[in-house]
């Protein structure tokens, strides 16, 4: 089974090759693959490219094939298709702040493999996968010192390449990839919460500012669904938690309210499965894990709670593959503490335990399964389904 339509389209440009056939052959297969559900990049890249498509004939049935995903239709990908592998970058195993490691899990042989780590090292960073590639920005170092630096991860090459930085610190922020671009969304700066939101353009290698949120936020979770940015809850100065919700429109660049969450929560995790956003654990205003689990409906407006996670936590990571919601690491239970320093991420002290454990929710039965562990106690890390 051909894991995206790209693998699709390189079949069918392997199979002409193998061969000479006449152009109507060519047209009559090429007419089943859908270029409306591809990457921007594998279009302009490699199907643009190909010299057995620019006849007039092909070049029209491409532009038909492509007009769904410029009229802004969302093209329903073949059954089978999408993520099969989950990318868990950086985090923090020790006091000593993050670290660069990135491990990739595979759901299907419940086995984990190290990869090529960063060039960074970072905890309470943002991470987010953008036309086959993985970004990184902001965070803490090996050292705790707040980064401003991004970088980019491909796939194919098993290396990390360093980006133009952002235009300020930010740790404890949210990353999203919408429109060909990934956006950092507040977090802790220089002083504190932040409400400003920055886009990177990839074919320019530049940050520019968009419209900043209704309030500074850190340690939120921020998740992309039919295009547009929901940042669902966070903290304020003073670690107050929040349960606001607000939406980014790229299209017009503006944020507005919607649906609060049913508790304020910040350090919780989000993934975007089936058209909806899964909540995981987090703290509350009692600076306390929780194992809760609720699920936003944007459709609806609404949310509802579901089955809890086996094990309360936060600062872990979570990532959505064949349609089930996985979820890793974090801290769990043992205690609570009061954080006085607003930029300290060391919680060894307040009771709190990192955990090498992992567990998957099935929407359909409403449960949630133990599945294989990380291979270390890791927390503050972001996992990202590719």
């Amino acid at each position: 089974m051909a894991k995206s339509e790209e693998a699709v389209f390189q079949w069918v440009k392997r199979w002409w090759e193998a061969g000479e056939r006449p152009e109507a052959e060519l047209l009559a297969v090429i007419k089943h693959v859908r270029f409306a559900a591809m990457a921007a990049g594998f279009l302009r890249e490699t199907v643009g490219a190909w010299p057995a498509l620019r006849s007039g004939e092909a070049q029209s049935m491409l532009f038909n094939a492509v007009l769904p995903a410029l009229g802004g239709t969302k093209m329903v990908p073949r059954s089978g298709f999408g993520p099969r592998l989950i990318y868990v970058v950086g985090g923090s195993w020790d006091a000593l702040g993050g670290q660069s490691a990135v491990e990739l899990y595979d759901p299907q042989a419940a086995s984990w493999m190290q990869l090529a780590g960063m060039t960074a090292a970072r905890t309470s960073h943002g991470c987010i996968a953008l036309e086959g590639k993985l970004y990184a920005a902001g965070g803490f170092n090996a050292f705790s010192h707040k980064l401003d630096t991004a970088e980019v991860y491909d796939p194919q090459t098993d290396g990390w390449q360093p980006l133009a930085k952002m235009r300020t610190v930010r740790i404890g922020l949210g990353l999203a990839a919408v429109g060909g671009k990934a956006y950092a969304i507040g977090g802790w700066g220089g002083s504190g919460a932040l409400d400003s939101v920055e886009a990177y353009d990839p074919q320019l290698g530049a940050w520019a500012l968009v419209a900043s949120m209704s309030e500074g936020r850190h340690r939120h979770a921020s998740v992309v669904v039919d295009g547009k940015i929901y940042a669902t809850g966070g903290a304020t100065v003073g670690w107050v938690p929040l349960d606001m919700v607000e939406v980014y429109d790229p299209q017009v660049d503006s944020w507005q309210r919607v649906a609060s969450m049913p508790r304020g929560l910040y350090r919780h995790a989000a993934a975007a499965m089936d058209g909806k956003i899964y909540v995981t654990g987090g703290e509350t205003d009692q600076d306390a894990s929780v194992n809760s689990a609720y699920v936003y409906d944007p459709q609806a407006d609404a949310w509802t709670q579901l089955a809890s996670m086996g094990t309360a936590r936060n600062r872990h990571a979570t990532a959505s593959v064949g349609g089930k919601l996985y979820v890793f690491g974090g801290y769990g239970p043992g205690g609570a503490g009061v954080e006085d320093d607003e930029d300290d991420e060391d919680d060894e002290d307040d009771g709190h335990i990192k955990l090498s454990t992992a567990e998957v929710y099935d929407p359909a039965s409403d449960n949630w399964t133990p599945v294989s562990s990380l291979t270390s106690e890791r927390c503050g890390m972001v996992a990202i389904a590719l």
